[in-house]
């Protein structure tokens, strides 16, 4: 499997944890064995969500798809190191945040973007129906691109995502403890940049 190719547009398969994990390590036994295609499967269910995930870390959506497919490339090629200490896809994501953060800190970063691209953030309006809630939506994806990577990282991976502490401790090698305090200052920089907006959009 070319792990280079262009990712695919469709979301990831719909299925439960336990059963995309179990998919995953099959593919990955599959693809140690010698079988080149057994990864494109691993990569028709996370491509969606990586790209959704490192546009939001680099705050970029023109790179958003590029860092992705550099996570699914890196990861093919060390397949051989993944030692089942966690989730395939906990370990898929601390690559695609590994590689966020040297991007970000070699300086790659092109003008800054507010637009988010991927899975749209869980509202309890229907931004299509309602003009204003487009415009709340968009001023929340806008103040969250603000956030410093630190604080936008931590809290995409706890609101967005979804994730518990104890899983993006494991992404990120960021302590759980630490990893509230950032969460939680984040907050704070999003209530004073919107105000209630942040109540209603964001549960606590």
């Amino acid at each position: 499997m070319n792990a280079d190719a262009a990712l695919p547009g469709a979301a990831a398969d719909l299925a439960a944890p336990d059963a995309i994990e179990a998919a995953d390590l099959d593919a990955i036994a599959r693809t140690l064995a010698g079988d080149r295609e057994a990864f494109a499967s691993v990569v028709r269910r996370h491509a969606r969500g990586l790209v959704s995930l490192c546009t939001r870390i680099v705050n970029d959506p023109r790179f958003g798809e590029e860092l992705a497919q550099d996570a699914l490339a890196r990861a093919y090629s060390s397949l051989g190191s993944f030692r089942r200490d966690c989730q395939f896809r906990h370990w898929l994501f601390r690559i695609a945040v590994n590689g966020c953060r040297d991007w970000l800190k070699a300086g790659a970063r092109a003008e800054r973007s507010c637009e988010l691209t991927g899975d749209e953030l869980v509202t309890a309006v229907d931004p299509e129906r309602d003009a204003a809630a487009r415009q709340a939506v968009s001023a929340l994806r806008s103040a969250i691109a603000a956030l410093p990577q630190k604080y936008r990282e931590a809290f995409t991976l706890f609101h967005v995502e979804n994730l518990p502490y104890e899983e993006i401790e494991a992404i990120t090698g960021v302590r759980v403890n630490a990893l509230k305090v950032r969460v939680h200052r984040a907050r704070l920089m999003l209530r004073e940049a919107l105000g209630e907006l942040v109540e209603t959009e964001v549960s606590p």
